[in-house]
């Protein structure tokens, strides 16, 4: 009986190693870093999670254009940046963070082409009966 003991607490152990060693590769696998690498992603971590995580960006898509206005808007609230590191921020977030502008919607056609689906109407026929219709183009 005292054999049993053991061997059930070496199965335990052994079976806690062997699921430790399964997980352990899915747990390493998951980012701790949200943002991509990149030049000037030093710069947008020194400056731009001064204030806040990364995890509250990294996963928004902006055109050129919009995260240069973000980044104005953040300048606004008192975000200290200089000349230099506002051009790497810039350029690092519309690269690693970007997407294309939105389409322009398409404008219709200029004309739009006759109704070529004939019309079914009654008309007379030729000794005056209405009561069949006629298809007309």
């Amino acid at each position: 009986m005292n054999l049993r003991i053991p061997m059930a607490a070496a199965a335990a152990a052994l079976a806690f190693v062997v699921a430790q060693i399964l997980a352990g590769p899915v747990l390493a696998q998951a980012p701790d870093d949200p943002l991509p690498d990149g030049p000037g992603k030093d710069v947008v971590v020194r400056v731009c999670t001064a204030c806040h995580d990364a995890s509250q960006f990294a996963y928004a898509r902006h055109t050129a254009d919009e995260w240069d206005s973000e980044i104005e808007k953040m300048q606004s609230a008192g975000a200290e940046m200089t000349a230099e590191e506002q051009v790497a921020i810039s350029a690092y977030l519309a690269k690693a963070l970007g997407s294309a502008p939105a389409a322009a919607p398409r404008p219709p056609p200029a004309t739009s082409p006759p109704d070529a689906t004939p019309s079914a109407e009654i008309a007379p026929r030729a000794d005056g009966d209405r009561s069949s219709p006629r298809i007309h183009p």
